[in-house]
């Protein structure tokens, strides 16, 4: 199984609803700036973070979740400045221990790893910026040793036609 991962939405509903309904997956994550009431649905089935166009008090800036073999730091971006560098939010994977981190803010997507850890960016469902469609993703796990975890990333368009230009097959270090 995998999970899905989408990011400023700023105010969309049927199309994000279009967009879970399209995959069977295990979780959802959205990475901020959802800009809607979040007990609606379906934003009341996704794990969130609050961005900075959210008015959501109860939504933490920040979550650390656990998904296979994967230890998962889930932030909106703006307080980490995303925007100019990965520095400081790489400082923070650290010190969680985190593998994986999903952000958002800048609405580019973006796969990387650096020292083991997967830095990920869906990109935005609703204004993307230097990309032409819309994305998000859906990351999937597909080994894992005592030493490392495999995971392929797809991106998809708004239409949920994959996107070969992003993505790939990551190998990540251990959470710990």
């Amino acid at each position: 199984m995998s999970i899905l991962i989408m990011s400023d939405t700023h105010g969309l509903v049927r199309e994000v609803q279009e967009t879970v309904n399209r995959h069977s997956v295990e979780r959802l994550y959205h990475c901020g700036d959802f800009c809607v009431d979040h007990a609606r649905q379906p934003f009341s089935e996704m794990l969130l973070v609050h961005g900075n166009c959210d008015s959501a008090p109860d939504v933490p800036n920040e979550r650390m979740t656990n998904w296979r073999d994967l230890q998962i730091l889930q932030t909106h971006g703006h307080l980490y400045g995303v925007k100019n560098s990965l520095m400081r939010l790489h400082y923070r994977a650290e010190e969680t221990g985190a593998n994986l981190v999903l952000f958002g803010h800048s609405h580019y997507p973006l796969c990387a790893v650096e020292r083991g850890i997967l830095f990920l960016n869906p990109g935005s469902l609703q204004l993307p910026r230097g990309f032409a469609v819309p994305t998000y993703a859906i990351l999937e796990q597909t080994e894992a040793t005592s030493e490392q975890v495999v995971v392929e990333v797809t991106y998809f368009d708004h239409h949920g036609k994959p996107i070969s230009e992003r993505g790939g097959q990551f190998t990540l270090r251990r959470p710990g």
